[in-house]
């Protein structure tokens, strides 16, 4: 399979990471050990760079444009949006990349274009920011997949509402499947013909979320366009594999079919109650992000200590606590919650250590010590089939 895309630097402070992927070379990294015949066209500065040498480590045969800087991506936890140096407005464009082949998935990439022509590509824009359509620099395929966010979709067609706006990029002359990813709702796969299929999102242990929608493309792009998958089973595997690279975080994804996971049957508008303390800057601060990060993932939101609000809700299907009080007082709040029959999910940075025998003393119990993670696991204890 071939891929376009960027190779960039990126850098997480909790948990602290540092890599070099962006969206091309990290699909290139999922899908090598699928795919031993995998080639990556990208731009850099140093085609040498230790992120580039490990590509080539892993067996992906890398093709390198020259480029006049480096672009990094800055997260301070993996569900913030990244600061992204130079500025996007700063980065000089180069001239396109020009690839062909029978399979190619191609992104968006911030210093310049890549021009496809294949038998069947897959298009992932990377923006919802005036994304730009697949045909608009010369790019030609036979069959075409566009994979989006809900975002991307929004700004291709104008449309909010996610089938309308498959539809609309399925008619004569655009793409022959559409794949708009909704997070934690998993994804919708429209074909032409008129079928659409809902594919779920899968539970994972832990939930490190930087590049999952590029281990999407990348699987959905290895089945669909390189083994001729259906395009259903395609999202299937990919949302599949997306979950196993959330649990650890690691890179190629193993060999063989995904192992088998339970699929998150979530409510379109989850009502989770979130408590904690503002006392201090740094517990204001957790608490913001959590509610914003909750809302973008689609919940609604009840926190007393930032709105005023009531507590006592007959609508509300989990509570998150940040743990920022005494082991008793935290202990005596779960457990009202718990036998009102609310799940609970705790992040508790300092004290998770026995978290697995307390959830086994507590079936409506989850304890993290990972931010992302306890805000996906509130969304998924929120959902009919709770742990």
């Amino acid at each position: 399979m071939i891929i376009a895309g960027g190779i960039y630097k990126e850098s997480c402070v909790i948990p602290e990471w540092n890599a070099e992927y962006g969206s091309g070379g990290r699909a290139a990294a999922a899908v090598v050990a699928l795919c031993p015949a995998t080639i990556l066209h990208t731009y850099s500065r140093t085609p040498d760079s230790s992120g580039l040498e490990s590509l080539r480590r892993l067996g992906v045969d890398v093709h390198v444009q020259p480029a006049s800087h480096g672009v990094a991506f800055a997260y301070f936890h993996p569900l913030s949006h990244p600061h992204v140096e130079p500025p996007r407005s700063s980065i000089v464009q180069h001239p396109p990349i020009e690839v062909s082949g029978e399979a190619v998935l191609r992104f968006g990439i911030l210093e310049g274009d890549a021009i496809v022509r294949a038998n069947r590509a897959v298009y992932d824009p990377q923006t919802s920011v005036r994304p730009a359509e697949f045909l608009a620099n010369g790019s030609h395929a036979e069959e075409l997949a566009l994979v989006l966010n809900e975002g991307e979709s929004r700004a291709l067609t104008g449309n909010t509402d996610v089938r309308s706006a498959a539809l609309t990029l399925l008619q004569p002359g655009g793409a022959a499947v559409v794949v708009v990813k909704a997070g934690a709702r998993g994804a919708l796969v429209a074909e032409r013909g008129g079928a659409m299929t809902e594919v779920p999102a899968y539970r994972s242990d832990r939930v490190f979320k930087i590049g999952t929608g590029d281990v999407f493309s990348s699987i959905f792009a290895l089945e669909w366009a390189e083994r001729k998958l259906p395009p259903a089973v395609a999202a299937e595997l990919a949302s599949r594999s997306v979950a196993a690279y959330c649990s650890s975080g690691m890179l190629p994804l193993p060999t063989g079919a995904p192992a088998a996971r339970e699929p998150i049957v979530l409510k379109r508008s989850p009502v989770v109650l979130l408590e904690g303390s503002t006392d201090t800057i740094g517990r204001r601060y957790v608490m913001e992000e959590a509610r914003y990060s909750l809302a973008e993932l689609g919940a609604d939101v009840v926190c007393p200590v930032l709105d005023s609000t009531p507590a006592a809700s007959p609508s509300i299907s989990a509570a998150l606590v940040i743990a920022d009080e005494s082991r008793t007082a935290l202990q005596s709040r779960v457990q009202r919650m718990n036998n009102a029959g609310i799940p609970v999910v705790v992040l508790d940075e300092f004290h998770s250590k026995s978290a697995t025998a307390r959830k086994r003393e507590r079936p409506l119990l989850r304890i993290t010590d990972d931010f992302a993670s306890a805000i996906y696991f509130a969304l998924w204890a929120a959902s009919p089939q709770h742990d």
